[in-house]
């Protein structure tokens, strides 16, 4: 989980995103001269709610959520999202508007971490069109995300839910605890507990 190892799986992630545009060499040089690599203990937090989103942050190895609090439940703890290797995360309407975050990211395993922070991220678009596409790129991938969970949870029935999450992310759906997936589902554990002993009877 060295530095280097980071830098480099950022590089390849962000030529893979933007090619055939190739970033220059300067350009990619001053990124990484500006980010910050971070190993994060499991319970570690990069952002808390209350905070404005300062940073980008690139999934190098490990896995993060986000998480919000429901004040319509007592301020109880409802997971938005999971980020395994690869990911760009942060809070976008934060990040972009400076307000204060409504999210939570934390790591659920020892992960290691790119930090990338908002000078050097615009730094990075105002040299380069290639960078500053790849910024426009994840915030779409960040926006049909948000939409595609939305409308999942709006038009899916529970059991559909459950057998979309572990097929779409069956690495993600073995490393996570249950109670976190029934969270991000909108499930209560018991329930996801049923759907799961009714479809391996199914599958018998």
């Amino acid at each position: 989980m060295d530095r280097e190892a980071a830098l480099a799986a950022f590089s390849r992630r962000l030529e893979t995103a933007v090619a055939p545009l190739v970033p220059g060499d300067a350009a990619m040089a001053h990124l990484h001269s500006g980010a910050r690599h971070r190993i994060l203990k499991k319970g570690d937090h990069i952002l808390r709610a209350g905070t404005v989103a300062e940073e980008v942050f690139f999934v190098h190895q490990g896995l993060l959520c986000y998480y919000f609090n429901d004040p319509n439940e007592g301020d109880k703890e409802r997971t938005g999202q999971f980020f395994d290797e690869g990911f760009v995360v942060t809070d976008a309407e934060s990040f972009l508007t400076r307000v204060p975050a409504e999210q939570n990211f934390e790591a659920l395993e020892t992960s290691s971490i790119v930090v990338l922070p908002r000078a050097v991220l615009q730094s990075g678009y105002d040299e380069d069109h290639a960078i500053e596409r790849f910024g426009r790129l994840m915030l779409q991938e960040a926006l049909i995300g948000s939409q595609r969970r939305a409308s999942r949870l709006l038009t899916l029935q529970p059991e559909e839910r459950y057998r979309r999450f572990i097929e779409t992310r069956p690495e993600v759906a073995r490393r996570v605890p249950q109670y976190l997936i029934a969270s991000y589902l909108g499930l209560t554990p018991e329930s996801l507990s049923r759907i799961r002993r009714r479809i391996a009877g199914k599958d018998l």
